[in-house]
């Protein structure tokens, strides 16, 4: 993979890189899932809490632990309830999304990305291994996982393009996704910041897994309000960031 290291990184084997990619600037991060424990937690919201990068290092600041890396995962509704299936430490506490796409106003009216079908599941196994599935693939397949965060549209599967997917689209956001590339590893890719530098359409941002990050199978998770926070590289400490439901991180000792 072609990219310019972030600062603290090597290039060939790097885990934090920065990728240009159709005219957009990505933060790309990959890891050994059995060798470095990928966590999902789910946010919350109160009066003394902001469901943010920033309010979760301090959380695990007062158990002696800190953020080594995090990122949005799936697509949240009102109230900051993920929109479908959201597994942590086995259990689950958002169950599976199968139901269609919900009913328009007008013939007009986009559909909503969670329902741009097929969507589908990133997940840990308990041996570690990690996978992506189209969402009616996973409800058969009788997977257990430690860790699964369901969002949609599904980007790439067995590294075919989501057919509603239109190559030049001028649909140009900041997204974020993660996929699993030929070696096993959970690769996290997400746009950066500022706006400007990193708007991609749907099929540019599936051929950046598949031509550039060696993935056959990857998922969008979120658009506008994503970020990829690596400690060291991508800022010095965790960022205010904006609000979410689930977060995907990797967590260290503080000490």
């Amino acid at each position: 993979m072609s990219g310019v290291a972030i600062a603290g990184c090597l290039m060939g084997d790097a885990r934090g890189d920065t990728l240009e990619h159709d005219g957009a600037s990505f933060v790309v991060y990959r890891l050994d899932p059995k060798a470095e424990r990928l966590e999902l937690f789910l946010l919350r919201q109160d009066a003394q809490r902001s469901p943010t990068f920033a309010q979760l290092e301090r959380d695990l600041n007062a158990q002696g632990k800190r953020l080594k890396l995090a990122m949005n995962a799936g697509i949240y509704e009102p109230g900051f309830r993920p929109a479908g299936l959201h597994v942590s430490e086995g259990k689950t506490l958002v169950e599976l999304n199968t139901a269609g796409p919900p009913p328009k106003a007008a013939p007009s009216d986009p559909t909503p990305n969670f329902y741009l079908l097929p969507n589908g599941v990133f997940f840990i196994r308990q041996d570690g291994s990690a996978g992506v599935l189209a969402t009616q693939f996973f409800a058969n397949a009788g997977e257990s996982p430690r860790l699964a965060t369901q969002s949609g549209p599904l980007l790439l599967a067995n590294g075919k393009i989501h057919p509603a997917f239109r190559e030049g689209s001028a649909n140009r956001l900041l997204r974020n996704g993660i996929g699993v590339d030929s070696k096993g590893r959970v690769v996290l890719v997400s746009s950066v910041r500022p706006p400007g530098q990193g708007r991609i359409n749907f099929f540019s941002f599936s051929t950046l897994f598949r031509d550039r990050l060696d993935c056959r199978d990857a998922l969008y998770l979120d658009g506008d309000i994503s970020r990829l926070y690596v400690r060291g590289e991508t800022d010095a400490e965790a960022p205010q960031s904006n609000f979410f439901a689930g977060v995907l991180a990797v967590v260290e000792s503080a000490r």
